[in-house]
């Protein structure tokens, strides 16, 4: 992503979508809209053939990686109209479906080592994910990778940040959860996060990354950047060993742009020069800008005034308390093991959860600028009503008449399928007008 001045970081945004037909069913058809759009380098395939992927160019304001992302969303809206397709911006599709996964030469080698049916859990997965700006001095772009030379306060922004994210990951999971559903079964208020990281914390032996949690689950804090470069050359030399082991030669190391590439984790150094957060739900375009903003303006603080996050006990009583020029977030222990798996199973509907994410919006509301505040609305107000688009989802099951313990039936969930691609349209249209206004 690089950098327009010194200190100007850059916020760069990528949503996935999966395509429908009119009758509210899953399609393979990503590839009718990408032909449509060739030569679009904001437009990409997906892992399969029913998702296609949206990125923003990066720009230095949130506003402006929007009406970026709105005019690419323009294109695939148009083009979708013209093939009788409709997109749907949840995490999961909430009915049962089998994904055509591609056959390229990368994804075929993900699923010769997580295997057919476990790779399949990728095709029915939809994610969101915002990119920031490294701190400056940290990243060589020749080599994507990080530096070990670096200034000692920079080397510290970064692992501050990166521990941040990872504290954060709990508020920002349950903030855009949007997939109470997972093949037609309710799973929990983020089935998607249960599926795709999977673990003995979310209670999923068989999600895609149970078994191979360095590459796909929540990361451990780090306490210096030579622990982040030394946990991203165990996972290259895991992976050698993964190819090996499936028969597979390692020249295909070379599709790789760098050893950063080999990580799908919810937190990760990219080797676009980003701090990546990318353990979301995908979701309406309110909730995209909202959680967009707010990560802006922590990491924007956080790199700007060199703040120091601090694990403790304090950290669990009172989360994401500042004090002098430190922030203190709850041990890795207790992230990972009580309020990822509240997050994923409870939402909002936990006390804890809900204490943790009122309190990180209380904390970004100070960052952020007056005239960008307006962006957090709905993140205020989700916390307020306690109600997350999946609770809303699971509300309307049950209005319809049907237990949320049982499979949802085909048409239930091609209604809400239905509801949410117009949703998205809706949301599209307004998103535009705020961001056209400058607020």
């Amino acid at each position: 992503m690089g950098r327009k001045k010194k200190n100007n970081a850059l916020v760069g945004l990528e949503i996935e979508l999966f395509t429908l037909d009119t009758a509210g069913k899953v399609a393979s058809s990503a590839d009718k809209i990408l032909m449509n759009t060739l030569n679009d380098p904001y437009l990409k395939q997906e892992c399969s053939t029913n998702m296609l992927e949206v990125v923003s160019s990066p720009n230095e304001m949130v506003p402006d990686s929007l009406s970026h992302l709105l005019s690419e969303l323009d294109v695939i809206l148009d083009a979708a109209d013209k093939n009788n397709l409709l997109l749907l911006p949840l995490g999961c599709y909430p009915g049962s479906f089998e994904p055509t996964m591609r056959k390229n030469r990368k994804y075929a080698i993900q699923e010769s080592i997580f295997g057919k049916e476990k790779f399949k859990i990728a095709g029915r997965c939809a994610g969101f994910h915002t990119h920031y700006t490294l701190p400056h001095g940290i990243f060589d772009e020749q080599l994507r990778m990080l530096k070990l030379i670096a200034h000692a306060k920079i080397k510290d922004n970064l692992v501050n940040s990166y521990n941040l994210a990872i504290a954060m990951d709990p508020c920002l999971t349950t903030f855009m959860q949007s997939s109470p559903y997972y093949q037609g079964v309710h799973i929990g208020k983020d089935s998607r996060m249960i599926m795709y990281r999977g673990g003995a914390d979310l209670k999923s032996p068989d999600g895609m990354y149970a078994d191979l949690h360095e590459f796909g689950g929540l990361p451990h804090y780090k306490q210096t950047t030579l622990d982040i470069m030394e946990a991203v050359s165990g996972r290259f030399e895991q992976w050698k060993s993964l190819l090996l082991s499936a028969g597979i030669n390692l020249k295909v190391l070379a599709l790789y742009q760098s050893v950063l590439s080999l990580n799908w984790s919810p937190v990760k150094v990219n080797p676009h020069g980003t701090l990546e957060q990318r353990g979301m739900d995908m979701n309406h375009l309110e909730y995209v800008a909202a959680t967009s903003v707010l990560l802006k303006f922590m990491f924007k603080k956080f790199q700007e005034e060199h703040f120091i996050v601090k694990p403790s006990e304090i950290g669990i009583k009172e989360p994401f308390k500042l004090e002098n020029n430190t922030i203190y977030i709850p041990p890795y222990n207790y992230v990972k093991s009580v309020l990822e798996p509240a997050s994923a199973y409870e939402g909002l509907e936990s006390s804890e959860i809900h204490m943790y994410c009122k309190r990180l919006v209380m904390l970004a509301e100070n960052f952020t600028p007056r005239d960008k505040r307006i962006l957090l609305r709905p993140l205020k107000k989700m916390v307020r009503e306690r109600k997350t688009v999946s609770d809303m989802i699971l509300k309307y099951v049950r209005k319809k008449g049907y237990s949320t313990t049982e499979p949802l039936p085909n048409h239930i969930s091609k209604e809400i399928a239905l509801d949410h691609a117009e949703k998205f349209r809706t949301s599209v249209d307004k998103m535009k007008r705020l961001v056209e206004s400058r607020f």
